[in-house]
């Protein structure tokens, strides 16, 4: 399996990777001792992963935020805060923020400093959910959920950057469960898998389901496209997402035909050149199709009156097909056992 690096420089990963698995090593046996663990005096629940690239996080914790909200919690948000500029939120910050209207969000890269800032001024917040927190070790947490893509080969991987992983896969040992994501169905032979390495079965797996499409409109909400709103059209992917092949997967299942797909980088920053290029496009197309976490990026940038096609936006939830009663059941405990 091939890392992030290009290919010419592969000879120069496998000292690298090795040099960056003792380091990581070294840290996670600091923090093992308790060393720079940090309490926030609220019950925290982490949703990570143990891969470079989207394992499906952002609709988790949205899922989990919903739970709680149900049960009459008040949970916030935090965390890094990825490509954001000085001053101003990051698009995953502005997703939450769409997904979650109402439920505070706290991006920074010091999660610790920043949590013990916000919560006294925030007393209504009872408990948090952190974003990308299984290797974020300062914070203590009460539940530590790791996802593992099941269209990845994740157990196979190797050590950045080598291959995509952020750690060994002896660290999901420390989880207090897995959840497998992206999953047709239950794959009994992955289960086996995960379980020699973190002690049990996954407790839950999901699929991405998409309940139908936004299309963007000018000065006003969304025009709400049902399941079908795609099928038979000439489609224009703009992907700035960390797993791309999943999404234009889904597009395909969906009915749609995919007649470009412009590069992009996870959390890319657009600018003019990008967008002339995805105009330039467009012709032709029926619409240009990018996820949630693009489209807060671009909406200040293009002017929907003149824009070619119509922009399409996916509405992404998670589907937790098998485990949803026992995940739950360890989220709400995890807020109320402390």
């Amino acid at each position: 399996m091939s890392g992030p690096l290009p290919g010419v420089l592969a000879p120069l990963t496998v000292p690298a990777s090795w040099l960056y698995g003792l380091v990581v090593d070294a840290r996670n046996a600091r923090f093992a001792r308790g060393n720079n663990v940090a309490d926030v005096e609220v019950p925290v629940i982490s949703v990570g992963n143990i891969t470079v690239g989207g394992v499906g996080k952002t609709p988790m914790v949205a899922l989990i935020a919903g739970w709680l909200r149900a049960r009459g919690r008040v949970p916030a948000i935090a965390m890094r805060g990825y490509h954001a500029s000085p001053g101003e939120p990051g698009d995953e910050q502005l997703e939450h923020r769409l997904r979650l209207p109402g439920v505070h969000v706290v991006a920074d890269p010091d999660r610790v400093a920043a949590l013990r800032s916000f919560l006294p001024t925030h007393p209504e917040v009872d408990c948090v959910i952190l974003d990308d927190g299984f290797q974020h070790r300062r914070l203590q947490r009460d539940l530590d959920l790791v996802l593992i893509d099941a269209t990845r080969d994740t157990l196979n991987d190797r050590l950045l950057p080598r291959g995509f992983l952020r750690e060994p896969l002896a660290g999901l040992r420390r989880a207090d469960a897995v959840v497998v994501t992206r999953a047709a169905e239950v794959d009994t032979d992955l289960a086996v898998r995960i379980a020699r390495l973190h002690g049990r079965p996954p407790v839950a797996w999901c699929r991405h389901a998409w309940n139908g499409f936004d299309r963007q409109r000018p000065g006003g909400p969304p025009e709400t496209l049902g399941r079908d709103g795609l099928r038979g059209k000439r489609v224009v992917t703009l992907l700035g997402v960390g797993n791309p092949d999943s999404v234009i997967d889904q597009l395909r299942r969906a009915g749609a035909v995919i007649a470009a797909d412009i590069p992009a980088r996870d959390h890319e920053r657009y600018e003019g050149p990008k967008l002339t290029l995805a105009r330039g496009l467009c012709d032709g197309a029926d619409a240009l199709v990018m996820t949630l976490k693009d489209w807060v990026k671009v909406r200040p940038l293009v002017d929907l009156s003149s824009w070619p096609v119509p922009i399409v936006v996916p509405r992404l939830e998670i589907d937790v097909f098998e485990g949803a009663d026992a995940l739950e059941q360890m989220v709400v405990e995890a807020v109320t056992l402390r």
